[in-house]
């Protein structure tokens, strides 16, 4: 273990090169090593690929529908939170318990 008196060291710095990504350009040489793999007979290449798209899709669409359930779920719980501030008397009651 080393002991500074005086003089602190330097933190460590990170570097960071970002690399350009382009997704356009990526799923394009996808779909055209799939059509190649089709059109050379490389079925196992072919079915690879189709099972990769599939997942991308049915990971999309399952994301969609936690987001809505999610979203549906905050409006419901405000719509009930209203409810219970402007039609009852409950912060009131819960007012005079906490002031007693």
């Amino acid at each position: 273990m080393n002991f500074f008196f005086f003089r602190r060291p330097k933190p460590r710095t990170f570097n960071y090169r970002p690399m350009y990504y382009d997704p356009a350009k990526e799923e394009a040489e996808q779909r055209k090593k799939a059509l190649n793999s089709l059109q050379d007979g490389d079925l196992r290449e072919h079915m690879r690929s189709e099972i990769r798209r599939r997942w991308k899709v049915e990971r999309k669409d399952s994301a969609k529908k936690k987001y809505l359930f999610r979203m549906l779920f905050y409006i419901i719980f405000a719509v009930f939170a209203i409810y219970l501030i402007i039609f009852t008397d409950m912060v009131n009651k819960l007012v005079s318990l906490f002031l007693r």
